[in-house]
């Protein structure tokens, strides 16, 4: 009876090493704080004039300027929408559209004149016309907002993934 105490203790010994033990996996893609400060990032937008307002808000949005932070990096940006007809009715009225989002980037250390990663990403996104000529703006803005949120977490993945690429080596 002695021994069978002794050994349920050494099984509950075990079992919870093992399970208080992590296993090692680090997600690639998290964003977390470990990773990059973006405030160490300034953005420039090359097509500013040519850009809509929704995309400079997401931009914006995901790039806050922090004017204490120390800027190192420039992240130069040109983006470019495509609004294409998906769904024609037989009048000849075009019942959904999709939006492509394209960004194409060039991240530079401050410091030096060459670029670390130069690169381009897409966020597409659809929207059904409405009757209402207001309702089918609004939900243009929407789909153009997530279309280029979209694309903005990708460009950050990939600016971490080859930083910490480049950081490795």
């Amino acid at each position: 009876m002695l021994s069978n105490n002794k050994n349920m203790k050494y099984i509950c010994i075990i079992f919870l090493s093992l399970f208080l033990t992590s296993c090692g996996f680090k997600p690639m893609y998290k964003l977390s704080e470990s990773n990059i400060d973006f405030k160490s990032y300034s953005v420039s937008l090359i097509n500013a004039n040519n850009t809509s307002r929704e995309v400079k808000d997401e931009i914006n949005k995901s790039f806050p300027s922090d004017l204490d932070a120390k800027q190192s990096y420039l992240i130069e940006i040109k983006t470019t929408e495509n609004l294409e007809p998906l769904i024609t009715n037989t009048d000849g009225t075009i019942a959904k559209y999709r939006i492509e989002i394209i960004i194409n980037y060039k991240v530079k250390d401050k410091n030096r004149e060459f670029y670390l990663v130069e690169d381009m990403v897409r966020g597409f996104a659809q929207y059904t016309v409405e009757t209402s000529e207001i309702e089918s703006n609004d939900k243009k803005k929407r789909m153009i907002r997530n279309a280029t949120s979209s694309a903005i977490q990708t460009m950050i993945s990939k600016i971490q993934s080859d930083t910490s690429i480049k950081n490795d080596n």
